[in-house]
């Protein structure tokens, strides 16, 4: 007798719904397919962006040029900012040069609360730092602009002499208490209290500059609110006529660095008008 083989199995038939699940397991995976690429590009845009941000040109001299990293100028600024390392900052638009009160303070954001092109600071304890910077008479510290400098703009390595129109005595006195009480306002929190220490005319490089030292005490309740252990600030605000206009040094120290405070007017004593 002749055995014939046995029959196939009947094909299996997938229960009601399973071709569905399988059709959207398949467009789950290509969402994520579609995600990932995505996000790999964003990420790959972005870090293109910051290379960018972060270079730029620089006049370093009347003869010498060179592409070095740069600090974006904030939305509506005319510039880019420098990096400077301490221990000597050179502020080309301010005109001014001078040594770092401590080397371990490294560059920030321009500041402008205080309106300075060129901010260095150091943490003290969380939200609280000492700060040093120059600004020129056109980085902004003034209402209603709160989130914008602009900065001077010019020929460095023809900078116009000093004339007739350099600013007076009398108008670097009055822009220095300007830059202090927009610093007082806008820097220290709800209503602190100041008393100015000392006010006096300073020679830098051969120019009569001014200089005010204010001691201001914070609000208790603002440090209350902000967990903060400063009490007391030092602010020494000074202001020198230059091809700029009125550029301004600050340097401001919380009693929890009080052992900067007497290495202050040493400090003050390195700025030089470029």
């Amino acid at each position: 007798m002749i055995e014939f083989p046995p029959p196939p199995p009947p094909p299996v038939v997938p229960p009601p719904g399973s071709r569905r699940s399988l059709a959207v397991l398949v467009i789950a995976v290509l969402l994520v397919l579609v995600v990932v690429v995505a996000l790999v590009n964003g990420h790959r845009n972005s870090s293109a962006r910051r290379a960018a941000d972060l270079t730029g040109p620089l006049s370093l001299g009347p003869s010498q040029t060179a592409r070095v990293p740069t600090v974006p100028a904030p939305q509506g600024g005319g510039g880019l900012v420098p990096l400077v390392t301490c221990p000597q900052i050179r502020d080309e638009e301010s005109r001014l040069a001078y040594r770092c009160i401590d080397d371990a303070l490294r560059q920030d954001a321009p500041d402008v609360n205080l309106g300075l092109r060129i901010s260095l600071t150091q943490e003290v304890e969380p939200g609280w730092v000492v700060s040093e910077g120059s600004g020129n008479p056109h980085s902004l510290a003034s209402p209603p602009s709160t989130d914008t400098i602009g900065y001077q703009q010019g020929n460095r390595a023809n900078p116009r002499p000093l004339g007739p129109s350099v600013p007076s005595p009398s108008q670097v006195q009055a822009e220095v208490r300007r830059r202090t009480e927009l610093a007082l306002q806008r820097g220290y929190g709800d209503n602190p209290s100041a008393k100015v220490t000392a006010a006096h005319v300073r020679t830098f490089s051969g120019v009569p500059g001014y200089e005010l030292l204010t001691e201001i005490t914070i609000n208790p309740a603002y440090r209350a609110r902000r967990n903060l252990t400063a009490r007391v600030e030092r602010l020494w605000t000074v202001g020198v006529p230059t091809t700029a206009g009125i550029s301004i040094f600050m340097l401001s120290i919380p009693d929890n660095r009080k052992d900067l405070w007497p290495k202050a007017e040493a400090t003050i004593a390195t700025v030089e008008v470029l």
